[in-house]
Formats: C-alpha cells, sequence, structure tokens
C-alpha cells in the first residue's frame, strides 16, 4: 500500500444509494498520496442506531453530538463501536468512533457517567485512509477490545506501569501501527503494541 499524505481535502456527505431509506450516509473527499497522485476516498458512515446493542444513555449522547460511525475499508459488518471493562475489572462501558464534520473522536462512556463521555483523541476522517484490494480508498481507523492478557504483552515503555486486570481499546491504523489506551488510577496510559 502506498504511503499517504494529506493534501487539500474535500469532504462532502451524501446519503447512500444503497437503501433510500436508510440513514447510513458516505462522506468523500481527495488525498494526495507519496507519490504525488490525488486520490478519491470514500468512507462509509452508519448511524448509532446501526447498533441496537447501545445502551440508550449512550445511544443519545452520540445522537446529540450528530455522530455517524465511520466504518473502515475493510468492514463486512458494523464496527469502531466496543464494549467492554475499560474504566475497571467488571465494569461495563462503551468506546465509539464518532465522526462530525468530516473529524473523528473516539469517545469512551463508562458504566459509571454514561452522559459524560471522554474524548480520548480526534483526527480529521482523511488522516489515516487505507486501499482496498480493488484500489478503492477508505477509512483506515479501527478500534477493538484488547484483553488484559494482551495488554500485558505489550511492549513499551509505560508497560511496567500497568497492572492490567481490566481491558484497553486497540486503536489502529489498518495495516500499519496500533496502541492500547489503557485507564489506570484515574487517567488514561497509551501503550505501543508489539
Amino acid at each position: 500500500m502506498a504511503a499517504l499524505t494529506i493534501a487539500a481535502v474535500v469532504p462532502a456527505l451524501a446519503l447512500a444509494q444503497s437503501d433510500p431509506g436508510a440513514s447510513e450516509q458516505i462522506e468523500t473527499g481527495r488525498v494526495r498520496i507519496s507519490g504525488g497522485a490525488e486520490v478519491v476516498y470514500r468512507i462509509r458512515m452508519l448511524p448509532p442506531a446501526s447498533f441496537p446493542a447501545l445502551p440508550p444513555a449512550v445511544t443519545e449522547q452520540l445522537e446529540q453530538r450528530k455522530c455517524m460511525v465511520p466504518q473502515t475499508y475493510e468492514a463486512r459488518a458494523p464496527e469502531n463501536v466496543i464494549h467492554a471493562a475499560l474504566e475497571r475489572r467488571g465494569s461495563s462501558d462503551w468506546a465509539v468512533l464518532c465522526s462530525v464534520n468530516a473529524a473523528t473522536t473516539l469517545y469512551v462512556f463508562f458504566q459509571s457517567q454514561p452522559g459524560s463521555p471522554i474524548a480520548l483523541r480526534k483526527q480529521r476522517d482523511s488522516e489515516w485512509i487505507g486501499s482496498e484490494v480493488l484500489g478503492a480508498y477508505g477509512s483506515a481507523w479501527g478500534i477493538s477490545r484488547r484483553s488484559p492478557s494482551q495488554i500485558r504483552q505489550a511492549r513499551g515503555s509505560a508497560t511496567s506501569r500497568v497492572d492490567a486486570d481490566h481491558d484497553g481499546i486497540e486503536d489502529a491504523f489498518i495495516e500499519r501501527s496500533s496502541t492500547t489506551h489503557y485507564f489506570q488510577d484515574g487517567s488514561w496510559i497509551t501503550l505501543e503494541n508489539p
């Protein structure tokens, strides 16, 4: 896959044509790849209603923010919403990628405070773009649950400070790199994944 550099980005949202009644959206724009060629990207966005397992309080917060959940170019089913024990062992928490106005925020919703999501990080939708098999470009930002045993196996300077007894969030630039966000002692630690 060619390395990408961001050029002038012209994002646009359009309703998906596959189902006229759907509220799915497509964001399109242009980026310049390292060789200088400009390519068009296309990011499929799903509304919070596409994730019926989300608790009503979380869905309400996402809808108030007008969030759409970006799907990676590899997506075969709805993704980028995870349910895990992120605050502490046994908690029932959620992490969601939320795109609004061509920028995505990684939000965490602790069970203890579902109405007060934590914004872990934010970037333009066009920053992490990847290529499908057929050469079409799309989002390469994905999140997933990282178990305590996977966290303990992580390498990096912060690993020695982590007493992993609950889940973390794997934050991945598909096929390139990933980190794990882990909540401990009231703050977030970011670990490099092996």
